[in-house]
């Protein structure tokens, strides 16, 4: 955590300027778009490091593929084994998982 964080986010005086990737939303998306969308997101609809792709359907895709192997896929490592280095390296990144 930064010094004088809050709720492990740096205090204003620590800001930065981060770079903003645009994406489609979902009431823009077209119709392979939004069936990559509904396939990849969940109840709550799709993340934002999904989203990201958007611009680029089959990169989307990938993404996608790969993350789902890595957490779904044959491994001698558990899913809660798999959430937990996840949690372990978005808090060392300073990402918000």
């Amino acid at each position: 955590m930064v010094a004088g964080s809050v709720g492990g986010r740096p205090a204003d005086s620590e800001l930065v300027a981060v770079p903003w990737i645009r994406w489609v939303d979902e009431r823009e998306a077209d119709d392979r778009l939004r069936a990559l969308y509904r396939r990849c997101g969940g109840p709550d609809g799709i993340d934002h490091i999904l989203k990201i792709h958007s611009l680029n359907p089959a990169s989307l895709e990938a993404h996608y593929e790969l993350y789902r192997h890595l957490m779904h896929g044959p491994s001698g490592l558990s899913r809660a084994e798999r959430e937990m280095i996840a949690v372990v390296v978005s808090s060392a990144n300073g990402c918000f998982y």
